[in-house]
């Protein structure tokens, strides 16, 4: 056989081979997520999968990867050893049985997403949404004088379903006994029997984010096929107003806590956007140490560790006289099958009947230590269900004609039910019923898509039945694309977000050379290139220059430097397209010698300026900063004017204020808080911590304006002494590796 003929086989076997990574992909995908819809995948696939769970990716290899390795050995070996009677036809025999898996991938994953019924409702669009939304932006809600705690649980994949028939479970043995027990206390909007009832999930609110999303606003999580990716946005429905935004214009503190890794599916971008709450994940646990830096199990950390950082963090919260939100996230009992942690026992016949005994347990054992607290008088208490389960195993033992609702319950809440009817409820209520329960008064006792449960107002399912509010749910809503900020406009935009290009900005002698190369990511064809110059920062000294093309394809343009001021100079590349967009390349303000993006660098640059006596250099700490400085970074900071003992591989709060004549520096495990005049024209208020949760502890405010940006890390401030202007404003995540200069 000629070496030549075996990379040809190679080469059509890999192509071959993927039709077979197609099917395989979708036979288990569709037995592991046998209730996945299209709203639900078009969405994470949108959204960065970062943090996935191990098991996850586990179970892909072995049962669609290691299979269609499988296929692909077959074929090539029948490429190789095919004996002459198929001389001249195995190649069309193997394509051929390629074809068919592709059509068989394809149809499958068309009848499982029912992708005819989907294309239907896109092309009928629905008003449903938008003429039954209430905007909370024009609710009136007033909250008591003293404001109450919230702990908001997500029970992961957790219904009624699982308790026992008697108590309108499913099963003859309950798996959930304690939680039913704290339902069955408690308040569950049932009819007075011990009957458990709960919220039905809607399409757009049956996975976890779509559930929190729903929750939170009382909408379904609708994106638009074609519209651009969330993951590549900064903020997550800017214009729709969440019970976190709510709660923070209260004075909330808020903290969102989970055993995974918190930027999967939206959620950090979620809670940081509304609400800006405390993000305590598994990243953030190895970063403080919690758990050793290798440590991971199911997809991050189990729930028992879960509960016992909530129990420290409630502790902490409590001493505050501050109003706060803590929500949880639970994760053991995440398809398929569950964990099973140390505390699980082997009560059941199947693992994930065991897994959810054992997360009744937790969470019950959670609650009764809440209620020994001091601060549980004053607190209420949400467990609910994120949404029913989707192991296709688990579920084939429910009835078909069995109705699914999430697990819901309500301790301590600061407001009574009107009547004692059971009431038709789905997720989207939870919204205004959890504002509610803090002892709130809403007007019209309505919010979002939601009716506050404790009122006589009706719910949407109550008003129009399942059956017609399900169907329009369905359909396409161009008013959750206008609620995303996806206008048409806003698309195009967008499109540009990935704009890029090599950029530099050198002085050279008499001139400053802007040179802009390897454009990538703009669409538009390209009709210029232009730099915006403002001298000083002053708006009114605008100065555009057009670029040069080169024959290599770049652009450069010579600036006088006559004319600008190196010290201070903001410079903003432009590219103009055809179709009229302005799209940024390229932005940098300040000194341009102060543009290091290495940590060392940067720190042997600053002691140049700190002792110059025309600028200022202000240093601070959000959260983790200082754990992962070097030696070499270490005696920087020293050389710059910090006397403190800065230990090495701890994380301390630096907090500094340096120039020729003033050193105002502190590195200590407390926190900091530090204000004075730097110069005539400049006045400085720092704070900073290296383990505080709360926004009050965070401060960079120079001239009376706070600069810091919400980003942990080490903050640098560069000031000229004369002009009060900032020359230079940088943050250095040693943690994630990450230099940002604004």
């Amino acid at each position: 056989m000629k070496k030549r003929n075996i990379i040809k086989y190679l080469f059509l076997t890999l192509l071959l081979s993927i039709p077979f990574l197609l099917l395989f992909t979708s036979l288990w995908f569709f037995n592991t997520w046998n209730t996945m819809t299209v709203n639900e995948l078009v969405f994470n696939v949108k959204m960065s999968l970062s943090g996935a769970s191990h098991a996850m990716i586990k179970l892909f290899i072995m049962r669609a990867f290691l299979p269609t390795c499988v296929a692909a050995l077959i074929i090539f070996l029948f490429l190789l050893l095919a004996k002459d009677a198929f001389k001249g036809k195995k190649t069309l025999v193997a394509i051929g049985t390629s074809v068919i898996a592709l059509v068989a991938a394809m149809s499958y994953t068309w009848i499982q997403l029912d992708m005819t019924s989907y294309i239907d409702q896109q092309l009928h669009a629905s008003t449903f949404i938008k003429d039954n939304y209430v905007d909370p932006n024009s609710v009136n809600i007033d909250f008591p004088e003293k404001k109450r705690n919230l702990v908001y649980i997500y029970l992961e994949s957790t219904e009624v379903t699982d308790s026992d028939s008697e108590h309108g479970g499913a099963f003859e043995k309950s798996r959930i006994p304690e939680l039913t027990d704290l339902a069955l206390l408690h308040e569950f909007f049932g009819d007075g029997s011990d009957k458990l009832n709960g919220g039905f999930s809607m399409p757009g609110t049956d996975w976890t984010m779509g559930a929190i999303f729903a929750q939170s606003t009382g909408l379904p999580l609708q994106i638009s096929i074609d519209a651009n990716s969330m993951s590549e946005q900064e903020t997550f429905f800017p214009t729709v107003r969440a019970i976190g935004d709510i709660l923070k214009d209260e004075g909330y503190h808020q903290e969102y806590l989970c055993g995974s890794n918190a930027s999967f599916g939206g959620r950090e971008l979620f809670f940081k956007t509304h609400g800006d709450y405390g993000i305590v994940d598994y990243p953030y646990a190895k970063d403080q140490g919690w758990i050793p830096q290798d440590y991971g199990v199911w997809w991050g950390f189990e729930d028992e560790k879960l509960y016992e950082y909530a129990k420290n963090r409630l502790s902490e919260l409590s001493k505050s006289d501050e109003p706060f939100n803590l929500t949880l996230l639970t994760v053991d009992t995440h398809f398929e099958d569950g964990y099973v942690c140390r505390l699980c026992e082997d009560e059941f016949e199947d693992q994930y009947s065991n897994v959810f005994a054992c997360a009744s347990r937790q969470a019950t054992e959670f609650v009764n230590w809440i209620k020994e607290q001091d601060f549980y008088e004053n607190t209420t208490i949400v467990l609910v269900g994120d949404h029913p389960t989707m192991d296709a195993d688990f579920c084939a033992e429910i009835p078909e004609d069995y109705t699914r609702k999430v697990y819901t319950c309500i301790i301590n809440p600061g407001a009574s039910r009107d009547g004692a009817d059971q009431r038709e409820y789905t997720t989207f209520d939870m919204f205004p019923t959890t504002v509610a329960a803090l002892g709130a008064s809403i007007e019209g006792d309505r919010l979002g898509l939601g009716a506050n449960l404790f009122s006589s107002e009706q719910t949407l399912l109550e008003k129009y039945g399942m059956e017609l509010e399900e169907s329009e749910l369905n359909r396409k809503s161009h008013f959750m694309n206008e609620l995303a900020g996806i206008t048409d406009e806003m698309a195009m935009e967008q499109n540009y977000e990935g704009a890029s290009a090599n950029c530099s900005i050198e002085e050279q002698g008499d001139i400053v050379k802007v040179t802009v190369s390897d454009i990538t990511g703009v669409v538009e064809k390209i009709e210029g290139i232009q730099v915006d110059v403002r001298k000083d920062g002053n708006y009114d000294s605008l100065m555009t220059y057009n670029m040069v093309l080169n024959e290599d394809g770049s652009y450069s343009v010579d600036i006088p430097a006559s004319e600008i001021n190196p010290g201070d100079t903001d410079f903003n590349i432009i590219c103009k397209g055809a179709l009229g967009s302005d799209i940024s390349l390229f932005s940098q303000r300040g000194d341009m010698h102060l543009k290091q993006t290495d940590l060392q660098e940067y720190l042997e640059a600053l002691k140049a300026y700190a002792e110059s006596g025309e600028y200022t250099v202000f240093i601070t700490t959000r959260k983790s900063g200082a754990m992962r400085l070097t030696d070499d970074n270490i005696a920087a900071l020293k050389a710059l004017g910090i006397s403190d003992d800065i230990p090495k591989g701890q994380d301390v709060t630096i907090v500094a204020a340096i120039n020729s004549e003033l050193n105002d520096s502190h590195a200590t495990k407390e926190n900091q808080n530090i204000k004075g005049t730097a110069s005539d024209n400049v006045s400085y208020h720092l704070k900073g911590s290296w383990d505080s949760f709360k926004d009050k502890d965070f401060l960079l405010e120079i001239n009376d304006e706070n600069i810091m940006i919400e980003r942990k890390g080490l903050h640098f401030a560069v000031v000229n002494n004369s002009t009060g202007r900032v020359a230079d404003y940088v943050n250095f995540d040693l943690l994630d590796k990450e230099c940002r200069r604004y």
